[in-house]
């Protein structure tokens, strides 16, 4: 573990403890699991992931969830507003479009970017009725050459 902040990504990737434990010429996976929610569109998400594939060779993996107010918007809401009064970091949810836009240089691996519930359940049961009740989307991409 590095003690950094990801809205720095330069100083994440030039860290010396970095360099020491990830050999970035062999593929390597990068999780940016419910973290860019917490990124403000002033603080560049796109930007930060850009620079974290630019350093990845080809082969390496990006798995990213993310907060989305597609088909909750009421619950989107509700959680952004309690972020906002109570946490050093607002939520800010996205849709699946800007989600996904996150992978550009990414090839996603099925079933591609779909809310939590639907990524590779171990079976059809695991399945809630209405998976859009997890408003959360998930996904994993593999860079591209």
């Amino acid at each position: 573990m590095v003690d950094a902040d990801i809205r720095r990504p330069a100083d994440v990737l030039s860290s010396p403890q970095v360099r020491k434990l990830i050999d970035f010429d062999q593929p390597v996976a990068v999780l940016m699991v419910a973290i860019l929610h917490f990124v403000t569109r002033e603080e560049d998400p796109a930007g930060i992931v850009a620079a974290f594939r630019d350093a990845l060779p080809t082969g390496s993996w990006l798995a990213l969830s993310h907060a989305t107010d597609q088909d909750r918007p009421d619950t989107a809401a509700a959680v952004t507003q309690l972020y906002r009064s109570r946490a050093t970091s607002p939520v800010t949810v996205r849709s699946h479009d800007e989600i996904r836009d996150f992978f550009t240089g990414f090839d996603l691996v099925e079933p591609g970017l779909v809310h939590v519930p639907l990524w590779r359940p171990d079976a059809a049961e695991d399945v809630p009725e209405n998976p859009s009740e997890f408003w959360v989307y998930a996904g994993v991409g593999r860079k591209s050459d």
